[in-house]
C-alpha cells in the first residue's frame, strides 16, 4: 500500500549541494569573476571579492580554484567556449570563396574586438611573466582551436581544388594572422578602429591571401 506517501521529488533542503545546483553555483561564480576580471582588472580582483559579490563563502571558492589565477583560467575557457560556440553557428557556407572568407573575416574580427577579449587579452598579456600557464592557455584554448574552425572550411576550397596548400594548419594560421594581428594591437593600445577603414583592410587581406593560395596557371 502507498497511501499517503509522497511521491512528489523533494527539494534539497540543507548539507551538501545537489550535483545540478553546484554546477549552477560555479557558472553564477565564474559569471561573476569574469565581469569583475574585465572591469577591475587581474589585480584589482580578489578571491574575497568575488566571493562576497557571489554570496558565497571564500572557502566555498577555494575548494573549486586553487588560486586566482586558476579562477581567471576558468573564466577563459569560458569566454572562449562562447566565442568559438558563437564562430561555429555563423560559419558561412555558401556563395563564392571571396564572399565566405570575408564573412568568416568580419566574424572573426567582430568577436576579437569585443570588450571582453580586448579585456581578457591586456590581462593575459600582463600576467603571461608571472602566469606563463595562463598564455598557454590562450593559445591551446583560442588559437588553436580558432585555427582548427578555419583550417575545416578551407579543407572545403582544397578540395574542390580553389586553393592549394600542402598544410591545412598553417594556411589558416597565416589566414588569421592577416585578418586579426593589426587589429588586436590597436585594440589594446586603445587605439580606436574606424569600421570603414577596418572593412577595406579585411576585402585587401582576404584578396591578398587568395593570391598566394589559388593554384598557379600554367
Amino acid at each position: 500500500m502507498t497511501e499517503g506517501l509522497d511521491t512528489k521529488p523533494k527539494r534539497h533542503t540543507g548539507g551538501r549541494p545537489s550535483q545540478e545546483e553546484a554546477l549552477r553555483r560555479d557558472e553564477r561564480l565564474v559569471e561573476i569573476a569574469a565581469r569583475m576580471f574585465m572591469e577591475r582588472g587581474f589585480d584589482a580582483t580578489t578571491i574575497d571579492a568575488v566571493a562576497e559579490a557571489a554570496s558565497v563563502g571564500k572557502a566555498t571558492v577555494y575548494a573549486r580554484y586553487k588560486d586566482k589565477a586558476e579562477l581567471f583560467a576558468a573564466v577563459l575557457k569560458r569566454q572562449v567556449d562562447r566565442w568559438l560556440a558563437v564562430n561555429d553557428a555563423s560559419m558561412p557556407a555558401e556563395g563564392t570563396i571571396e564572399e565566405v572568407l570575408l564573412a568568416l573575416a568580419r566574424r572573426k574580427i567582430a568577436i576579437a574586438l569585443t570588450p571582453e577579449a580586448v579585456a581578457i587579452n591586456r590581462i593575459v598579456s600582463a600576467q603571461a611573466g608571472r602566469f606563463p600557464e595562463l598564455a598557454k592557455l590562450v593559445y591551446k584554448e583560442g588559437s588553436q582551436r580558432s585555427t582548427a574552425q578555419i583550417a575545416e572550411l578551407l579543407r572545403g576550397f582544397v578540395h574542390t581544388g580553389e586553393i592549394v596548400t600542402t598544410d591545412l594548419e598553417i594556411t589558416a594560421e597565416l589566414f588569421s594572422s592577416l585578418i586579426i594581428g593589426r587589429q588586436i594591437r590597436l585594440a589594446l593600445l586603445g587605439i580606436d578602429i574606424d569600421p570603414e577603414p577596418l572593412d577595406q583592410r579585411l576585402r585587401a587581406a582576404v584578396q591578398l591571401f587568395l593570391n598566394g593560395a589559388r593554384p598557379r596557371s600554367t
